[in-house]
């Protein structure tokens, strides 16, 4: 059950980066875009990155999943 809600959650941070993967998408730079590609990379290997035993799922606050470092998105 915890896999299930940081898939999910892990899979609606992807959805809302795959605008910055887009060949068209206009980056300043290339460092720019290659730090998206890691963001998304680290976001994809999460799941099997943590010890899911630290995972707690807070069912009081909108199902917040907390004992995570999510990776930090590129500014």
């Amino acid at each position: 059950m915890k896999y299930d809600f940081l898939r999910m959650e892990r899979d609606k941070l992807l959805r809302l980066s795959d605008k910055y993967l887009l060949p068209d998408y206009p980056h300043t730079t290339d460092t720019i875009r290659n730090e998206w590609i890691t963001y998304r990379q680290n976001l994809r290997d999460l799941p099997s990155a943590i010890n899911i035993s630290d995972v707690e799922l807070n069912f009081d606050n909108m199902n917040h999943i907390v004992g995570i470092t999510w990776p930090t998105p590129p500014s």
